[in-house]
This record gives C-alpha cells, structure tokens and sequence, in this order.
C-alpha cells in the first residue's frame, strides 16, 4: 500500500497508484510497498523499471530477475530539492542470486538528473550518486568505502537507510547503515558531499557494475555524474520492499505517476465512428483486466486488455460528431480523460507529421510546444517511434513468442506516449511502424515471412526478408500503433498469421489511404543475386555504375494493397476531397554519398557542411532499403496515386524532403513530402554533385529534374540537408531534425507543405519562427501543378 505525509496529514492511496494533492511541493514521505499476490512486470505509477524486462513484482517485493549494470527502479513522484533541508531514504532487500566473486552491489541512487532538467528524462537516463553495499559486503558512499566488519552475505532481509543532513556551504553529511531484520547493526559508513550531488531523483538499484570515479566533494559538473554501465550479465539479483522517502528535503509530485493507462489514441471519422486506443502499463501477460468507458458521462462499454499488446479498442457508431464528446477510462483503479473534438466541416485541415526519434533530447519539451503552435487538428507519426537503442539497455531479439521481448518493447514505446498522450489526448492521430519499431534495421516483410535466423540476428537475417521477431512480437507492435485506425480494408492476415492495417480513413477534407510498405516488399538479395547484396547494399560495383535491375517477382505493396489503392483511386467521395497517402517512406531513393563508397554504414559519422558548402562528389546511391525499387511496383503505385490525385506523406529517410514523382518524364507524376527526423541517429544527405535540371531561379543547386540511383526520375524542390549550423546540442540539432505542416484547404484545393526546424514555429520570436529554407511550398495534389 502506498502512502504519502505532509505535515499532519496523512492519505492511504490504492495499491501502487498515487492520488493527486492539492500541493506538489511541500515536505511529504513517501513510503511503496507491494501485496503479496500481485506478480507482473509493472512495478506501479510510482516507479519506472530500467529496463523493464529485467523486473518482476513477486511477493510483495520487485526484482531484477535478470542481472546486469544499473537495474534500477526510479521514483518520479517525489524528488530531492535543493531546500537546505534533512532527507532519510530506506528500502529492504533479499540477494535471490547464489554468492559468487563477482562485483556489483545493492542499494540507492540519488541526485538522478538530467541535462533537460525534466523528471522523464531523468528517470530513465539520469546519473547520480551511489551508495550502498557491494557484493562482498562493504558498505559504501560515492567512492568512500566502510570500514570494519562487512555485510553477511548472501543478504537477507537487509535493512539500507541513507540520511543525509545538511552542511555549511552547500554541503551534505550522509550516513548509511545496514541493520538486519531484527534491527541488530551491520554496518555503517559516512561521507560528506556537495550539496549539488543530492537533488533530482532517487533510484533503487541492483547493479553488476559500478560508475566512474568522481569528486564528490565538487560541484556535480554540468554534464551529470558518472554513468553507471548497463550491460547485461553478471549475476547479482535483488528483491527491493519498503521503500521509503522522507524528510523536507522531499518534495512529492503526484502528477508524474505514469500509469496504470499510459495514454489514449483516436481516431473519428466522417460516417459518425470513433476508435479509441488505450494503451496500458505492462500488466502480466496471464493478468484479466476490463477497461470501461464513460462517453460524455454515461457508460460506454467495457473491453478486455489485450494480454499481448495491454491495449483495449473501443469502436463507436452513429455518434453526432458536429459537437464535442467527453470521453473517461478506467482500469484497475486508474483513469484517463479526453475530448473528442467536433470534426472539422469544410475549412482547412492543419496536419503535423513527425517520425524518427531516437530519442535524442527527450522528452523534447520544446519540439512538443513548437508544433503545438500550428494548433494541428490531426498528429500522424510515420514510422520509427522508437530505435532499439532508446531508453538504454539495448533490445532483445528472439524470434520465439515470449513476454519479455513485449515487455521491452512496451518500454520503449511507453517513452512515445510520455512525450505525447497530453497532445494526443484531445487530438486524432494516425501512427505507422517501421523497420525499428519491430526492432530491424531495414525490413522486408515479404507478406508476414519469418526470417531466416540460423546464423543470427543480423544483416544476413534481414537481407533474407521476413521478419525477425515472432508473429506474436508484430501483432502486438501493430496493436499498440495502429489500434485506433479504421479497420483493415482486407482484413485476413498475411503469412504466419501476422495482423494488416492498411485501410481508409476519413476525416473532414482528408480521405487518407493507410499503406504499409515495408510488410509485403520483397527482399532483394535473393532475387539479385549476382548483387551480392548486404544490409541493403550491393556488394558488386556494377551495381553502383548503371540503375541495378528490377525483377518481375518483386513485390513493392503486394496485391492485395493494390487493389485497395485501385478502388480508392477510383472513389473519390465530395465530402473529403483532399487526399493523401500515408505510409512509411517516399517511393525513391533520394540520397547521396561520396562517389566511392558503397554502403551507409559511415552516415552518422559524415562530414556536415556549413551552409552553402557542397560535398565535393556525391552521387545518388542503390540503397535497397529505399523504394526506389523494385521500380515496376513502385511506377504501378505511383499511377494509382496520381489517378487519385493524392499527395503522398512519409517519413524514414532522416531527411526532410519535397519533391515530384516522374513516371514517363519528369513532372509527371504526384508530389510527396518526406518528415524530417525528430531526432537523427542516421543523417542522410541529398547534396547530388550534379546540379538539378531545369530548377526554379534563385532556387539552391540540389533541386531540380533528377535521376535517383534506381533510375528513377525525381524532381526535387526542397531538402533539408544535415549542416554544421553552430546550434547546441550539436548532435541533435546539426541533424537537420524537425517536423513538417500540411495547411489543406479543400476550398482552393491546395496543400502547403512546410518543413520546420525542431527549435522553431511561428510564436517563436526571430530567427527561430521560420522554416527550413525552400519551404513554405504549396501544390495542387490533383493536377500536380506547384502554386
């Protein structure tokens, strides 16, 4: 049960959830414990789990049960202050693992902060001060180590406290004491540190290894303390109860509990429907839980978690969606609230496009508030939610159904929601994965084939299409991005079971066709073999002198995708004129790199030129991960798209882009607009040695008529290259990361396309309220013609 003091008062909350108080920062003890029949992942609002796979409630205690650097449990909702004031923090544990010579120790983490400043980022990347016992028993602060008798171990039923009482000059003296279950001494040890190392976080930690050394003594540097490293392996595991924090030192922040409903997804549409997604904490998979809804104060329904994915669908009908509905759910004590705003009726639509964050600047306060500006009606996230890097810790990759790889990847997918479920709360949504988000580097999905793992899990399993994860691990990553759209056009799914999601969806002026294509393209390897193709790359140079071939039984969509875009082609309805297709990446391969080289793997590393400079030979490049091929499906879809008169919008190329698809010439063909990166762990570069054919005057020398390395004839407009622009943090901000607005205005027919800085928007005060250069552009869809 927890429980929360200020002052005199004291307020018993259910079990693992935190009640809001009037007051978030005042003196408070917080005191988390757990029931003993309670067995899951999810440790409660309260705490977030690094990483969360490696934790399990059991009970009426949390533990890593798998071993390794930094297993922690952070608690968000209270937080150490920079009030000169006494502090205590106290857990219990048990060892559950054999004694071995091995490093490691048991204990707690405080001063957790970030470079942000924010709790979310701190909780899961912060650093701070250590103190506690290692393996072999010692007692220890920061880098002082006890003296006399060590800690028995295994440890049993081990009582930690930490006090700490304030020093002159910004100082803090800390004690740490052992006691048993009977609360006969063990140990004890003390330190004096600076003031600075004790305010931000507290964390409960299991850890194999230990950080760098560190003046503790000396202001905390700006950069953070030491980290402690997070590989897996070791063997140390600890079950934590009876966590503790108190003192006026404490503030609490109930605000900041995170769960047990994460954040909500929806989707109305024009025939009076609406879907709405809620997306759970990780509840164990074999745990019954109902979600029920309350629609604009009365009950709406009630639906069973998905023990898979720990989502729950609701599907409304024949709603009057010309007024605002209010929308409340529920599950397992917690709740969640909304608005399902009118739909818009005849006037522009305003669209905000994002993918590709591997989390470089999380929470991203500042992107968040920057395309809130726009006041978009509808939020579409087009692949790459997540990397498998995100959060720390790595993935883990089996293609065998279990609950731990879901659970890791629910983690990471749960920062996604941290960042947006107040803006998507309101605001309907279309959300894609792609290859990263079912943990591949690139993906052909080869219509649901499972990859060929018997020589592991790395290029040679991707390059042999299909997919490396289980079906069980797909479906559920399709649930939990794809959940609130409309339901499949073609709804059976594809080999081995795994689920579809290209549908239509309408909303307002927009009619959306919802493509995936990445889950039915072929792999190329095997079709083209003399291309000794690797990760996507041709290993044969001749592939690199003339446009590598196609092959007639590639695939691009699939049949069945075909179809659906060849009667929608066909059926445009009046009411919502303007249409887009929305899938993961453009339909070429606009890129380039140096003239010798022969594989991406050196991206991230590249030069970034000032603005205005030019790399010296670049040329367009074969990237099979790219769908410039196979250029046979591909020129099918694009005539489909130009017969609908649709612009297409996609993300994955880390670069934002504009341009014009040729089919027979240049300029034939529709438009596309490409996202750039939220944040960019692969910087692509479209800087062409030769200039573009045919560009408007004044208009830089990338753009213009030109032929990508798949012999593909692309008109460029506008790019936002990746440039040394003197903006820190350089590794976020010289990646040329942002997000891109769509005005549609069914009135005139036209869409403007702008592509906008991560730091920038229209309230921003000057330089920072102005686009990438070569936007704003605006287009009609319909005749292809630029305005």
């Amino acid at each position: 049960m927890g429980h929360l003091r200020r002052g005199m008062m004291k307020k018993v909350l259910p079990l693992i959830l935190l009640a809001p108080l009037a007051q978030t920062a005042m003196a408070a003890e917080v005191s988390i414990s757990w029931p003993e029949a309670v067995v899951r992942p999810w440790p409660g609002p309260e705490l977030w789990a690094n990483p969360a796979e490696d934790w399990l409630v059991k009970s009426g205690r949390a533990g890593n049960t798998f071993p390794g650097g930094n297993r922690n449990l952070t608690v968000p909702t209270p937080e150490l202050t920079p009030a000169s004031a006494p502090f205590t923090i106290r857990c219990r544990f048990d060892q559950t693992s054999p004694v071995s010579p091995v490093p490691g120790f048991a204990g707690i983490q405080v001063g957790l902060a970030a470079a942000s400043g924010d709790y979310r980022e701190a909780a899961i990347y912060g650093a701070g001060l250590c103190a506690g016992i290692k393996a072999d028993g010692t007692l220890f602060i920061g880098d002082t180590a006890g003296e006399g008798e060590k800690v028995p171990v295994p440890f049993r039923a081990v009582t930690l406290e930490l006090q700490g009482l304030p020093a002159k000059e910004n100082r803090y003296r800390l004690s740490l004491t052992a006691t048993d279950s009977s609360g006969q001494l063990l140990g004890t040890t003390r330190a004096e540190v600076h003031g600075s190392w004790v305010q931000g976080l507290v964390a409960f930690t299991a850890s194999t290894k230990f950080p760098a050394k560190a003046d503790y003594s000396a202001p905390r540097p700006k950069a953070g303390g030491p980290a402690i490293p997070q590989a897996r392996g070791g063997s140390l595991r600890i079950a934590f109860d009876r966590l503790v924090l108190a003192g006026g030192k404490v503030a609490l922040h109930p605000e900041r509990a995170f769960g047990p409903i994460y954040w909500v997804t929806q989707a109305p549409s024009n025939d009076g429907s609406i879907r709405l997604l809620v997306q759970a904490a990780p509840f164990a998979s074999d745990e019954r839980h109902d979600v029920s809804l309350i629609l604009d104060g009365r009950a709406g329904g009630r639906v069973a978690l998905d023990l898979k994915s720990r989502t729950a669908r609701f599907v409304l009908r024949r709603k009057d969606l010309k007024v605002p509905h209010s929308y409340e759910v529920k599950l397992a004590g917690g709740s969640f609230k909304g608005t399902i705003r009118p739909i818009p009726d005849g006037r522009a639509l305003m669209v905000a496009a994002l993918s590709c964050d591997d989390a470089t600047g999380f929470p991203h306060n500042d992107l968040v508030a920057n395309v809130a500006a726009h006041k978009p009606d509808l939020f579409a996230f087009l692949g790459d939610q997540i990397y498998e890097g995100v959060g720390g810790y790595g993935n883990l990759v089996d293609q065998r159904s279990n609950d731990r790889t879901l659970v890791c990847y629910l983690r990471k997918y749960a920062m996604h929601g941290w960042i947006w479920r107040d803006a998507l709360r309101d605001t309907p949504s279309v959300t894609l994965p792609d290859d990263h988000d079912v943990f591949h580097g690139n993906l052909w999905g080869t219509g649901g084939k499972q990859a060929d793992v018997s020589k592991g899990y790395g290029f040679s399993a991707q390059d042999s299409g299909g997919y490396k994860m289980s079906p069980e691990f797909v479906n559920a990553v399709h649930a939990t991005q794809t959940g609130n759209l409309p339901d499949p056009i073609d709804p059976s799914p594809c080999d081995n079971a795994i689920s579809v999601y290209f549908t239509r969806w309408q909303y307002g002026c927009l009619d959306m066709a919802i493509i995936a294509d990445r889950q039915f393209k072929s792999a190329p390897r095997d079709l083209l073999t003399d291309g000794k193709i690797e990760n996507g790359w041709p290993q044969n140079s001749s592939y690199y002198l003339a446009p590598p071939p196609d092959h007639p039984g590639a695939e691009l969509l699939g049949p069945r995708q075909e179809a659906f875009l060849k009667r929608w082609a066909a059926r445009p309805d009046s009411a919502s004129p303007m249409r887009m297709v929305m899938s993961q990446s453009p339909w070429a391969a606009p890129q380039t790199l140096p003239a010798e080289v022969q594989s991406d793997s050196d991206v991230p590393g590249m030069k970034n030129y000032k603005p205005g400079e030019y790399a010296p030979n670049d040329q367009p490049k074969p990237d099979f991960d790219t769908n410039g091929w196979p250029q046979g499906k591909r020129k099918l879809a694009l005539e489909l798209m130009k017969q609908a008169g649709a612009l297409h919008v996609t993300g994955d190329q880390h670069l934002g882009s504009t341009g014009q698809y040729g089919l027979a010439t240049h300029r034939d063909g529709p438009w596309w607009v490409s996202t750039p990166a939220t944040a960019n762990t692969w910087p692509r570069r479209w800087m062409p040695a030769a200039k573009g054919g045919n560009a408007r005057p004044g208009d830089p020398r990338e753009t213009g008529d030109f032929v990508d390395a798949f012999g593909n004839k692309i008109t460029i407009a506008a790019v936002a290259n990746p440039l040394d622009i003197d903006r820190e943090p350089a590794r976020l901000f010289d990646r040329a990361v942002g997000y891109t607005i769509l005005r549609c205005d069914p009135a005139a027919g036209q869409v403007t396309i702008t592509n906008w800085p991560y730091w920038a928007s229209p309230a921003k005060p000057a330089p920072d309220n102005q686009p990438y250069p070569g936007w704003p552009l605006t287009i009609n869809p319909k005749t292809g013609e630029r305005l």
